[in-house]
């Protein structure tokens, strides 16, 4: 084993510097817990050092416990020297249950170019070590990146009780692959007594101690070496990727698989667009989270709540409509620029319903992370070139939870510049505040003011007034999204006049020749939408009253409503409203395909089980009569 690595704390220079503390509020005090804030920084990092233009980027996190003889080894060998603010070796040595984070990636450059930040870089030649592990607030050089700070690495200190973490990477000099490994950590600043005294920063770093001073991280077979002490994530001989291990991970009271459960989670929520935005629909990145080499389950893109956010991210990207997406421009008109795409897409509530992912959590309330989606859907996934969701716009809530929305708004290529300035270095919401320039402050107000709009307008009710003198506008279903919502037409409560009939006799109209009591139907509660058979149908209940002798043959009268009224003929080819089946009090079937039904008077509540067609808005009423010949 090559000999204990050496600790270098930064001076203060002459002119001042950057405090660790300073570097720990870089980020302010972020709306996501500090796991969610890590991967999304992460994911961010290892998109960005990609090596293949279109992707292929595996994306890894690992979490494990070490053992005592591994504990011991890292205190010897990596910690065996530590300022009395990084309380590292102490709890390495006394800690049983010590975890670690390890956070992968694959199919990318690794941290290459000069470990010092004096170092004057070759044309073309990469600064990702010095970025990564020297400066501070220095942005990247690289259109369409994920981050656009530098502050964004201490998400990575921020996630771990101790504030330290080891970094082990491996890159392509073009003719062999070389190794580097280092350790760093975020502590107090401190000054030294007496004469000589000195003033610290806070910020400490380990690695191989060259004559001037400086630490310089661990080349070669070495890095290895030391990479192992912390279990090590295995790659090719000749493959690049960097690892970076949290160690003891501020998990505070949660149980540590319910947190990786979490960053599986938040992995889904903001970068599941990266499953879909290859050649053809395929992955540009790949995910995997594991908790002591089990792999946990994560959610896919083809659940429920992710499957609407995929459609409408395809026609945005695509920048055409779909049967499915309605999609609109975003413009500025002073300065005149195009903004960016939104497409929406909503669907009945029945067709997505599912059972709770693998990835939750089965106690919500021990959970660290807070999702941004909530059931039924009515949420907008803002987003860049990258195609990373920045946040969710929550759209207007959607009555009796019948239909869900959602949808993508992508910021145009002209205009990403503007919209990534305007991002904080949590890179969760766009700011305008933050801009300098004018016209790009514009462009974001407008873009937030306008998608607003397109959403609110999207999930508006149309203005329905039905034809006809005998009928009323349809009830309050009509408010929900203008389209693929079930309505009772409040005329079929009224009784309906049955046919005249002859005076006398048993069963006709009583002495004195005055008809019957025609029967009458009630609706009982809302209708509500559910899948039959894989079909989107409305479920209509119903109670029928009237003599008991008098058997009644209920009808239902279904259409499709439109903007301006209801539809008599259904244009070219479209699909109609039918009526499924007729169910009885005791849930058997006692019709199907059929828009009547013989239903005992005053026998409990019935139903009548109505199809939606696709992208449709329907009204149902219901028509009592006495059975002919009765």
């Amino acid at each position: 084993m090559p000999a204990p690595l050496d600790l270098q704390s930064e001076l203060f220079s002459a002119t001042g510097g950057a405090a660790a503390e300073g570097v720990s509020n870089q980020l302010g005090r972020p709306r996501a817990d500090r796991f969610s804030l890590l991967v999304r920084e992460a994911v961010q990092n290892s998109w960005d050092a990609r090596l293949a233009p279109v992707g292929g980027v595996r994306f890894q996190v690992d979490g494990y416990t070490l053992g005592q003889n591994a504990r011991r080894a890292l205190a010897d060998q990596v910690f065996v020297d530590t300022p009395s603010s990084v309380g590292i070796r102490t709890r390495l040595l006394t800690d049983a249950d010590f975890a670690v984070l390890a956070i992968s990636d694959f199919g990318t450059r690794g941290l290459s170019g000069p470990t010092r930040g004096d170092v004057v870089p070759q044309p073309g030649e990469s600064t990702n070590f010095v970025d990564f592990m020297r400066y501070i607030g220095r942005p990247p050089n690289r259109a369409y990146a994920g981050g656009t700070y530098g502050f964004g690495k201490a998400a990575y200190f921020l996630a771990s009780s101790l504030k330290t973490i080891c970094v082990h990477t491996r890159f392509s000099t073009g003719t062999r692959v070389e190794q580097r490994f280092m350790a760093a950590a975020l502590g107090s600043q401190f000054e030294t007594d007496g004469p000589s005294g000195q003033r610290f920063t806070g910020r400490h770093w380990w690695g191989r101690m060259a004559q001037d001073g400086v630490v310089d991280p661990i080349i070669g077979a070495d890095a290895d070496q030391f990479a192992q002490l912390l279990g090590g994530i295995g790659r090719a001989p000749d493959a690049t990727g960097t690892t970076i291990y949290v160690l003891a991970p501020d998990f505070q009271e949660a149980q540590p698989q319910v947190v990786l459960a979490d960053m599986g989670r938040a992995l889904m929520d903001y970068f599941w667009p990266k499953l879909v935005d290859g050649p053809d629909q395929t992955p540009s990145m790949t995910f995997s989270v594991r908790w002591q080499g089990t792999e946990l389950p994560l959610p896919e893109v083809s659940e429920p709540e992710l499957a609407l956010f995929v459609q409408a991210f395809v026609a945005a990207s695509a920048k055409q409509p779909s049967d499915r997406a309605k999609l609109e421009a975003i413009a500025s008109q002073r300065p005149k620029k195009l903004l960016g795409h939104v497409a929406l897409v909503r669907q009945p509530a029945a067709l997505m319903k599912s059972a709770a992912s693998a990835a939750e959590p089965e106690d919500v309330d021990s959970s660290m992370y807070q999702r941004a989606l909530r059931r039924p859907l009515h949420h907008i996934a803002v987003m860049r070139a990258p195609n990373f969701v920045v946040k969710y716009v929550e759209g207007p809530s959607v009555p009796y939870e019948l239909v869900e929305y959602a949808g993508v708004f992508r910021v145009d290529a002209e205009a990403d510049a503007a919209f990534a300035r305007a991002e904080p270095p949590t890179h969760d919401d766009w700011i305008p505040d933050l801009l300098l320039d004018a016209a790009e402050k514009t462009y974001v107000r407008v873009a937030q003011r306008k998608l607003k709009e397109v959403v609110q307008a999207y999930a508006a009710p149309h203005a329905i007034e039905a034809a006809g003198g005998g009928m009323h506008s349809v009830a309050a279903f009509s408010r929900l999204l203008g389209g693929l919502v079930p309505s009772l037409n409040p005329d079929a409560n009224r009784p309906t006049r049955p046919p005249s009939t002859p005076r006398g006799g048993e069963g006709k109209p009583g002495a004195g020749g005055r008809a019957a009591p025609a029967p009458q139907i009630a609706f009982v509660d809302e209708p509500t939408t559910e899948l039959i058979d894989g079909v989107p149908a409305m479920v209509a209940r119903f109670q029928v009253s009237g003599q008991a002798s008098q058997p009644v043959q209920v009808v239902a009268l279904s259409k499709v409503v439109i903007a301006d009224g209801f539809e008599s003929d259904p244009p070219e080819g479209s699909e109609q409203p039918r009526v499924l089946k007729w169910v009885a009090p005791d849930g058997q079937t006692v019709a199907a395909g059929t828009a009547s039904c013989e239903v005992p008077v005053d026998t409990g509540i019935w139903a009548v089980v109505v199809s939606i067609p696709p992208d449709a808005m329907i009204s149902v009423s219901l028509k009592a009569e006495p059975k002919v010949g009765q």
